[in-house]
């Protein structure tokens, strides 16, 4: 009896072993993963997590709540990369990275969106616009039964870019002002962006709703609804302007394709022509009465 104890207490000492060693590996894995983010090396960060989910999935069981949260962590860096590689047109490596994320994200509904999003945002890229409107239309029903999202209002327009290209601009229009009134409420918590109320918001999401506003110009446009497309197009400008400068890249662009669309509004719409002209006259009257000052807003 005593040598039989004697043994399953080395048995228990061999195993407390292997768990320490593989705790130690683990935290040394961790560890590592941090530095190479740290460092940005983002593809061997990557690598090191999946060999620490490896282990975590070993150590704690494959559907502990450990595993899981890891899994989360790796899906971002999956997603994260993916984007990246996009950028560098490197398609089999953006497929292979977000098949990834599709699995590792099973248990994490936001991921999952965000993963749909960016799927939907390579297959754009390929031409599969079918494909890429099936994975919006996924991650939106995902969203809908979140109680938070972030930037709920990106997948509207990336679902409005695609059913534009599509031909369906009626659809196109709903999303694209669905994600202006999200935008309202995120930025502005629904204040009117160009009222005296509003306070400046980020400038990365205000760029974001000055193309909500420029994509609902372009979508009236496309159903012929001119006038609403012309106010549209100003909007965008205008919220472009305040928030962003009169200098800004996409101030700039708005302002360039406001023009543009205007010109080819006039051309095709002899109602718009003969407003226009109506206003050049009114115009160059109060010049003439010197009652009028000019102002240079950099609308149109």
């Amino acid at each position: 009896r005593k040598t039989k104890s004697r043994r399953q207490n080395r048995k228990c000492i061999k195993m407390a072993d292997e768990d320490n060693a593989e705790l130690l590996a683990l935290q040394r894995i961790d560890e590592t993963c941090t530095q190479l983010q740290q460092q940005g090396n983002y593809l061997e960060a990557l690598e090191c997590m999946e060999r620490g989910l490896v282990l975590r999935q070993h150590f704690f069981g494959a559907d502990s709540e450990e595993v899981w949260r890891a899994c989360k962590v790796v899906g971002e860096m999956c997603n994260l990369l993916a984007m990246t590689y996009l950028q560098q047109e490197d398609f089999a490596m953006v497929l292979e990275l977000l098949k990834k994320a599709e699995i590792l994200t099973e248990r994490d509904p936001p991921g999952r969106a965000v993963t749909f999003n960016n799927l939907a945002c390579y297959y754009r890229r390929q031409g599969k616009l079918h494909a890429s409107l099936q994975y919006l239309q996924k991650a939106l029903k995902i969203e809908g039964r979140l109680e938070k999202v972030d930037n709920p209002a990106d997948t509207h327009l990336n679902a409005c870019a695609v059913l534009s290209q599509l031909g369906r601009h009626q659809s196109a229009l709903e999303h694209a002002q669905s994600a202006l009134i999200l935008l309202q409420e995120e930025l502005f918590n629904g204040v009117n962006p160009l009222g005296d109320e509003a306070v400046p918001p980020k400038a990365d999401r205000i760029a974001v709703l000055a193309i909500a506003y420029h994509n609902i110009g372009v979508e009236q446009e496309f159903l012929k609804k001119f006038d609403q497309s012309l106010s549209s197009y100003r909007k965008g400008v205008e919220v472009a302007e305040r928030y962003l400068g009169p200098d800004h890249s996409i101030t700039v662009t708005l302002r360039n394709s406001t023009v543009a669309a205007r010109r080819a509004i006039v051309a095709k719409d002899p109602q718009a022509r003969a407003q226009l002209t109506t206003k050049q006259a009114k115009s160059k009257a109060k010049k003439g009465k010197g009652g009028g000052s000019k102002r240079a807003t950099g609308t149109v």
